[in-house]
């Protein structure tokens, strides 16, 4: 994975990604323009409508309502064309900022966007201290959900590994067909997007809460029938002069009647589906989305076959539901809502036909849903894989712990990221990894770490090649105290140590990831619980990396058969002061260089530092 290979990539790519942001752009200019003209005609059509009848004729005549419903409806339809306009621009809108985005990440310059922050877990086994979530983090530079429940997927992805073969297997197939598919995911984006999953009070919208309508009986739907029935029976006996016309208004006033009595469950019912007619329209559009698609990958078809019941497309189930709330909200309008419920018990047919809706499909509308956060998860994870398609799928194995070539971490530009090669042979169960203050120890254990993140979903590593076996994976590397429950720092790692131990007792097999054990006690007491601790984890088949300052570690090389082996990080004293070139070495270090920061920084007299 040579840095000149990836640099050439990253620049098409930005190339491909600036014209792509242009056409937008262009096609964005082009609707701020027809709305515009748009509201200069439905000005004049308004004032046409409302002057011109006036001007032409000199009383009311059929001409002079005739020349009012032509501007008028020459208006309305200028509204509906607005709204269309309006609805495309946003869609424009929403395909700008996420080529943006991309253009950001590109250049670096992408810790503006949502960074996951809430989501950060001190207690999490290893996202915290891998840095997986907030500023600058892993989740911020590879997140492109558009919904929700897909924020939500990838955050749960992020925190809980895969350790199937076969899964691992599906998705890395899965991610690589998305990968390909740049329109069908940028699209995506943007309906999801458009969903807009807050109502007009920034209150979040639930799709899992069922409405209680049990109060449509069976008797209140033969009720229902029966006056619609005697409804029209009437109107068509008045118009034959058969029944005299006050038989309407008496049904009129009983209609208003019948549903008034169930007002106020009708308003609740109400209350509680409002605002989601467009919100479902919308979700039905990007469940159509995905099936239009045509997928190769079985998990992909998996999902696909999610959005089918009873051999109706979900988007065609959804959109139906979204036509009947739109019909309850008809109700809002005061004069309609009064007639449609005097004559047609209008409230009571709704809350029937969403029953009925609710009681067939409410059991698949979870599932409609996590297909589709699923896959807008998925999208995320393919979009990295496409932007960076130089990194490699790893290889799944039984028997290879990890082995990388050219391994580095992600989120370090290519032009400045170092990269090592690092691997476990058959033997070998524990790395100690030693060097120098700021020598890169720290960011090695999390190259790893992220690495693993990256396996365990499918998606592509920062490698050149890379096989590993998957493992439950948890990290020690930044334990905090806590006052709230009187635990100090030193507690609170060995309780971490603890739980570590505890899993891996229970589990069988794990891989940990620590950095600088036992900091919180004097030299020699950290020597020996670290020496112990070590062979405690290689007793229960434990296996993964410890960084260390304790030279000392490295003999534990030769007590344990090379079961403990080292790597090291080595710095260079050069006369413009220190060098670090980054690199992975077998060995334990042979420098320090604490002494000559503080020699240098004038903490302590120079003449007392060697090195």
């Amino acid at each position: 994975m040579g840095a000149t290979n990836g640099g050439q990539r990253i620049d098409e790519l930005k190339n491909n990604y600036q014209d792509s942001l242009n056409s937008w752009l262009i096609k964005e200019a082009g609707l701020k323009r027809k709305l515009i003209v748009n509201g200069w005609l439905r000005l004049l059509a308004f004032t046409s409508a409302f002057g011109l009848p006036f001007v032409l004729f000199d009383n009311w005549t059929g001409y002079f309502f005739l020349c009012f419903l032509l501007c008028f409806s020459c208006f309305l339809w200028l509204v509906w064309c607005a709204n269309k306009i309006s609805f495309e621009r946003r869609y424009v809108s929403h395909r700008i900022s996420l080529l943006k985005k991309e253009l950001a990440c590109l250049n670096n310059e992408w810790t503006d966007e949502v960074d996951g922050h809430e989501f950060i877990e001190p207690d999490h086994d290893f996202a915290h201290d891998l840095d997986l979530f907030g500023k600058g983090s892993l989740f911020q530079f590879i997140n492109r959900t558009s919904t929700k429940g897909g924020l939500n997927r990838l955050v749960t992805k992020f925190k809980n590994l895969s350790l199937s073969a076969d899964d691992i297997i599906a998705k890395q197939s899965a991610i690589k067909e998305l990968a390909d598919l740049k329109e069908f995911r940028q699209h995506f984006y943007a309906l999801g997007a458009l969903v807009e999953e807050r109502n007009k009070r920034n209150n979040e919208l639930d799709l899992d809460k069922r409405p209680d309508l049990s109060f449509i009986t069976g008797f209140t739907k033969m009720l229902i029938a029966v006056f619609v029935v005697l409804v029209v029976l009437a109107v068509v006996l008045v118009g034959l002069k058969i029944w005299s016309a006050d038989i309407v208004a008496y049904l009129f006033f009983v209609g208003l009647m019948i549903t008034g009595s169930r007002l106020k469950k009708i308003n609740r019912i109400h209350g509680e589906v409002a605002s989601l007619g467009n919100y479902l329209d919308r979700y039905a559009k990007l469940i159509k989305h995905v099936e239009q698609a045509e997928f190769k990958s079985d998990y992909l078809l998996f999902l696909k076959t999610k959005l089918e019941v009873d051999g109706h497309s979900a988007s065609e189930v959804m959109s139906k539901l979204a036509g009947y709330i739109k019909k309850f909200d008809q109700r809002l309008n005061m004069l309609l809502g009064v007639l449609l419920n005097g004559f047609l018990l209008w409230d009571l047919i709704i809350c029937a036909r969403l029953q009925v809706w609710y009681s067939k499909y409410s059991g698949d509308l979870q599932n409609w849903l996590d297909a589709l956060h699923e896959m807008d998860a998925m999208n995320s994870l393919a979009t990295f894989a496409y932007n960076y398609s130089d990194y490699s799928y790893p290889e799944v194995s039984d028997e290879t712990i990890f082995s990388a070539s050219e391994l580095g971490h992600p989120l370090i530009p290519a032009e400045e990221r170092i990269s090592n090669n690092f691997e476990f042979d058959a033997q070998q169960r524990i790395c100690v990894v030693t060097g120098a203050n700021m020598a890169g120890k720290s960011t090695f254990l999390r190259t790893v770490g992220v690495a693993l993140v990256l396996a365990g979903n499918g998606c592509v590593v920062a490698a050149k090649e890379f096989t590993y076996k998957p493992m439950l994976f948890i990290t020690n590397m930044r334990a905090i105290d806590n006052l709230l429950k009187h635990e100090s720092y030193f507690f609170a790692e060995l309780s971490r140590l603890q739980m570590i131990l505890e899993r891996l007792k229970e589990k069988g097999e794990l891989f940990f990831i620590l950095d600088e054990i036992l900091k919180g006690t004097n030299s020699l007491d950290k020597y020996q619980g670290s020496i112990a601790l070590i062979k405690q984890l290689l007793k229960h088949y434990g296996c993964g990396l410890v960084a260390t300052h304790d030279l000392e570690l490295g003999e534990l090389a030769e007590q344990t058969d090379g079961q403990v082996f080292n790597n090291c990080f080595e710095v260079s004293f050069e006369d413009e002061g220190l060098s670090f070139d980054y690199k992975l070495r077998t060995g334990v270090t042979q420098s320090h260089n604490a002494t000559y920061l503080m020699g240098r920084m004038g903490l302590i007299p120079i003449e007392n530092v060697r090195h």
